[in-house]
């Protein structure tokens, strides 16, 4: 809503004129005041908690389109129960202006904490997923929050987000009037809210966390700076294809829900809740230092908490150890647990099920055969030796039948393939329109030097012509690209800020034609730099979404005798993180490992040797 709207001039009425309106409350002092009313820090002195009142301008309480969806959205709201949400005790209207009576949360807003701060990665995508969950509940129970931005994301003292200020909130089935005014926060609303009002979803208020999530990596709105995240902050590349699928401009193109996007969040980190535990837990220093202390840090009224938890835990240890002790010769059955911890922690209790199994099935007649052929070897002075070789015979028969059940089935080369030609034909058209235009660009660079070159009298043009066609001959050859330098044509770059005057005399005018070349150079290798760097951009987002889909299939891994894939997988995702142009030539059909075969150059050069 902008400043020019009458309603932006609400003013807050005082507190004291407020407490004869609300006697079941005592009203303390006025938090906040905008546009869309007014917050009271209040008393509810039935239940002596602390609430939040909020009063909303009277124009909207003589609206009757306006305080129907209210008292509907007010009623709705009321049954939400979510830690990520604040929770509606009451609502009504006093003196010709509504009202509704929230949770208190005692912190700050995000943007107090966080605006124009860019908030490490590891602090921002938990406190992101906390919201979606929030507005995933919201909206399987039928409510829009229509405003979501960091003014409105509330932090508490243990650094938990809480969603507030459903002021703009409406069913999910509720239509627009015709005339109706169209509310939200430029840059935060999807273009739907002001194109489509009446089509407006779930996925409007995805758009919105989208544009959260990249202003607190970035500490600046994609309006402002439209890059991916990860060129500007150096954050994970998969976090810029999930802002990129949140803030897609057509909403069929974003999340399905805001559950969806917190699931893929979390993908990106297995201690995506570590930062927010390690924060609640920690007091601050009392000294305003890094973005994300000041943001997250919270002070604990006790450590008795803390203490009661960590003696939990030592008894559950010990406990854990007891019965390990005792369950020893049992093979572990929780096959899920190993999948999150190191693969070497799964991995010593592998050898003890194939001795288990053949404690059962010694009675078949494989075992009674290395029983009868021991007194053979029983004069010899080392029997016990004979009987150890002996034992593993009957094994490998045994053991046969469980290696396929349990053994790794993944086909990783397979899987890479798959992923590998998929992306391929994404990456297809993204190079195709990339050489076309470094095709075109250097077309029209040859042609302004062609053209400049026939200003040149005949009779001065043909050796300068030679030099010209030479170095057009070379150029195309090398791939038509806009070369780096003139050095073909024996033109040495002039010094920043000089050029040679503009001569008329004919016996001068080659040095007039060399600086025009150098200004249509300097031209047409910009553009050429622009047009590679859209490309390496494109390829960027292609390879957040490749990273993305290894990731997926890691966890569809839960086999704990799938650790070899998974470890190689992991070792794909670091490469293409790492390596520069490794995924780039991946899609090129270049395979990054191989041995790079000499130039032609280089063979030149080796010929010409004696």
């Amino acid at each position: 809503m902008s400043d020019a709207d009458p309603i932006a001039a609400f003013e807050a009425p005082d507190p004291a004129h407020l407490a004869p309106l609300f006697p079941g409350y005592a009203i303390e002092y006025l938090i906040a005041m905008g546009g869309m009313g007014a917050v009271y820090k209040a008393v509810q002195l039935s239940l002596d908690r602390p609430v939040a009142i909020k009063i909303l301008p009277r124009e909207f309480g003589e609206d009757a389109s306006f305080r129907a969806n209210f008292e509907a959205e007010a009623m709705a709201m009321a049954r939400l129960n979510h830690p990520n949400l604040i929770g509606v005790y009451d609502f009504g209207e006093v003196a010709g202006m509504l009202f509704i009576v929230m949770e208190f949360v005692a912190g700050k807003t995000l943007f107090h904490s966080a605006h124009g701060i860019a908030i490490a990665a590891d602090a921002a995508v938990p406190l992101v997923i906390e919201v979606c969950l929030g507005l995933a509940h919201a909206h399987e129970h039928g409510i829009l929050h229509r405003d979501i931005k960091p003014g409105n994301i509330l932090l508490d003292q243990q650094a938990r987000p809480k969603i507030g200020d459903f002021g703009l909130a409406r069913p999910m089935d509720t239509a627009v009037a015709d005339g109706e005014t169209i509310f939200g926060t430029p840059h935060y609303t999807a273009p739907e809210v002001i194109k489509y009002p009446n089509s407006v979803g779930a996925r409007a208020d995805i758009f919105s966390v989208g544009v959260v999530l990249h202003e607190l990596l970035t500490g600046r709105l994609p309006a402002d700076d439209p890059r991916p995240p990860s060129a500007i902050c150096g954050c994970d590349h998969r976090l810029d294809a999930i802002i990129r699928r949140a803030t897609h401009p057509s909403p069929d193109l974003r999340y399905t829900s805001a559950a969806e996007m917190a699931r893929d969040l979390g993908a990106i980190t297995t201690a995506a809740a570590t930062p927010l535990a390690k924060l609640r837990t920690t007091a601050p220093s009392g000294k305003r230092g890094a973005p994300v202390r000041r943001m997250l840090a919270a002070p604990s009224k006790s450590s008795s908490g803390v203490v009661i938890l960590a003696v939990i835990g030592v008894a559950a240890a010990l406990l854990a150890g007891v019965l390990v002790i005792l369950k020893r010769q049992e093979p572990p059955l929780t096959g899920t647990h190993p999948v999150v911890a190191a693969p070497p922690a799964p991995l010593p209790p592998q050898p003890a099920p194939p001795t288990v199994d053949q404690a059962p099935k010694p009675t078949p007649k494989p075992a009674p055969e290395p029983v009868a052929a021991a007194p053979a070897p029983a004069p010899k002075p080392e029997p016990q030796p004979e009987v150890a070789k002996t034992e593993p015979v009957p094994p490998p028969p045994v053991a046969v039948t469980p290696v396929p059940a349990t053994a790794p089935t993944f086909d990783v080369p397979g899987f890479f393939d798959r992923v590998r030609d998929l992306m391929r034909q994404k990456a297809t058209p993204i190079f195709a329109a990339h050489a076309t235009g470094i095709e075109k660009n250097y077309e029209a660079f040859e042609r302004q030097i062609t053209y400049k070159l026939r200003l040149i009298d005949r009779d001065k043009r043909p050796p300068i012509e030679k030099r010209v066609d030479k170095a057009f001959e070379t150029w195309r050859t090398a791939g038509k690209r806009v070369p780096e330098t003139l050095k073909v044509l024996d033109i040495k770059p002039e010094k920043p800020g000089t050029r040679h005057p503009p001569l008329r005399n004919k016996a001068d005018q080659e040095k007039d034609f060399v600086n025009k070349v150098i200004d249509i150079h300097e031209k047409f290798l910009a553009k050429q730099i622009k047009l590679d760097e859209a490309l390496e951009v494109a390829m960027l987002d292609l390879s957040a979404n490749y990273i993305l889909g290894l990731t997926r299939q890691i966890e569809r891994l839960t086999d704990p005798n799938e650790a070899p894939a998974v470890a190689l997988i992991r070792t794909e995702i670091s490469t293409t993180q790492d390596k520069a142009h490794y995924f780039t030539q991946r899609m090129r059909g270049i395979d990054p490992d191989a041995p790079k075969e000499p130039s032609a150059e280089a063979n030149a050069k080796t010929d010409a040797k004696p």
